[in-house]
């Protein structure tokens, strides 16, 4: 097991066999590499990534279920053929997170990935945890991505 500090807030433990992701490939899936870190698993085809928005003024006020709706609609925009398979709601370092599981087709291939992400907001940042796969064998790749949240600490 690997552990990590995200942001100087969000402490985790990941599973060996991922490497740290560089910032080519943080844009290459995500298009930007800023506030962002990541991990990756690529015999497993697995992809662990944590990103944090600072909640400026517009945001002040805003929970994580709200901010979860936004993010929702940037991803509906702009993924091919986004479909939402389920949402949940669970406890994230001890805040309240809401969560998504959704999938969409990577372009230029026939393979459909599986996504489930959590967002949660702790002092003045929203993160957001993601943790994406491919659709065919996610089932068996889930239980790692919940032990992964369960070890999320907050400072």
């Amino acid at each position: 097991m690997n552990n990590t500090q995200i942001n100087n807030e969000l402490n985790l433990t990941y599973p060996d066999g991922f490497e740290l992701m560089g910032e080519e490939e943080l844009i290459r899936y995500f298009r930007t590499p800023a506030d962002r870190w990541g991990v990756y698993n690529a015999d497993q085809h697995i992809i662990l990534s944590v990103s944090w928005k600072k909640a400026g003024f517009k945001y002040l006020f805003t929970d994580a279920e709200s901010y979860m709706i936004e993010v929702e609609a940037v991803l509906h925009r702009t993924l091919l053929n986004y479909q939402r398979v389920t949402d949940y709601k669970m406890k994230v370092g001890k805040k309240k997170a809401y969560a998504i599981r959704f999938e969409y087709r990577v372009k230029d291939a026939a393979l459909v990935q599986l996504c489930d992400l959590v967002v949660f907001k702790h002092k003045k940042h929203f993160y957001s945890v993601y943790y994406v796969t491919r659709k065919k064998g996610a089932s068996t790749k889930l239980p790692a991505f919940e032990e992964v949240l369960k070890s999320i600490t907050l400072n």
